[in-house]
């Protein structure tokens, strides 16, 4: 499957109905394909009818327990995610205590900050070293908090369990900082189910599951998903759809040291600057920065 065969797939999960029960509806979205599935259960077992347990890429996935359990693969937690929880927490002001998430919020800023001048040429790759250690340390650092509220002990419990998935993005060249296309390859389903509200059958999930995929993926690939399915019906033998499911080219790594002895980085002015511009929503990812 072209999922399995990608190097960076990004899922996510919504709730569902098949026949009145309680389901979910699993999207798996790479840069050039999505597929679909229906499963009356929410688990990682749901998880890997889709997607390998023994997949190696990287998955850029939001903070639910169970991604983790992909123990071969490299993993990349949502910074959009984390970063409303931080602006909630900022905006809420929980008796007083909002430190933690305030330095949470300008460590992930400066972490896509950095991303967007590696992208655009602008930083060196000796010093985006550099910059990748400066921000491990203050992430370490502020794990290394007690927090002064309820909601602040839960928030560094999370990051504790995804510290080893927030800089993924920066350490491996197309990886994405957050899980943008899981997101939106859910919002068409997430129209549909306000409609009707999911399917009446399982074979109609096994159906409406198929169907989205072909549409999602031609839909990426900018091809005319009427000419497939009329391509499809017509044949009189089973065939693949007209699409390119072909792999794309494996990610490149970033070959980043972790020095004891790193000099102080000479982005963080630039990176505080463009930090200062972020206008982060809790209900949009649209910024300054691409959120991808």
């Amino acid at each position: 499957m072209v999922v399995n065969a990608s190097p960076t797939v990004a899922p996510d999960e919504t709730g569902w109905k098949v026949g009145g029960w309680p389901a979910w509806l699993w999207v798996f979205a790479t840069a050039s394909a999505t597929a679909y599935s229906v499963d009356h259960k929410r688990s990682y077992d749901a998880a890997t009818k889709v997607l390998s347990a023994d997949y190696a890429g990287v998955i850029t996935r939001d903070g639910w327990a169970p991604y983790r359990k992909f123990a071969h693969a490299t993993h990349q937690t949502c910074l959009a995610h984390l970063v409303r929880r931080a602006t909630g927490l900022i905006e809420t002001k929980a008796r007083g205590y909002s430190t933690v998430p305030t330095i949470l919020k300008e460590i992930l800023t400066d972490a896509l900050a950095l991303r967007d001048a590696r992208d655009d040429g602008e930083i060196a790759l000796a010093d985006l070293e550099v910059a990748v250690v400066d921000l491990e340390a203050r992430f370490e650092a502020l794990l290394a908090r007690r927090g002064h509220t309820e909601q602040n002990r839960r928030l560094l419990k999370h990051l504790r369990n995804e510290s080893g998935a927030l800089f993924s993005f920066l350490r491996h060249d197309g990886v994405d900082a957050t899980n943008y296309r899981a997101e939106q390859g859910v919002r068409p389903a997430v129209v549909n189910r306000k409609v009707w509200g999911g399917n009446r059958t399982d074979a109609g999930a096994r159906t409406h599951e198929r169907l989205m995929s072909l549409l999602r993926t031609a839909a990426q690939q900018k091809a005319d998903a009427l000419e497939i399915l009329v391509e499809l019906i017509r044949s009189p033998v089973p065939m693949v759809a007209a699409l390119n499911l072909a792999p794309r080219a494996p990610y490149l790594r970033i070959n980043l040291g972790r020095g004891a002895n790193q000099s102080p980085s000479p982005w963080r002015p630039l990176a505080k600057r463009w930090s200062n511009q972020v206008a982060f929503s809790k209900n949009s990812f649209t910024h300054p920065f691409r959120m991808s």
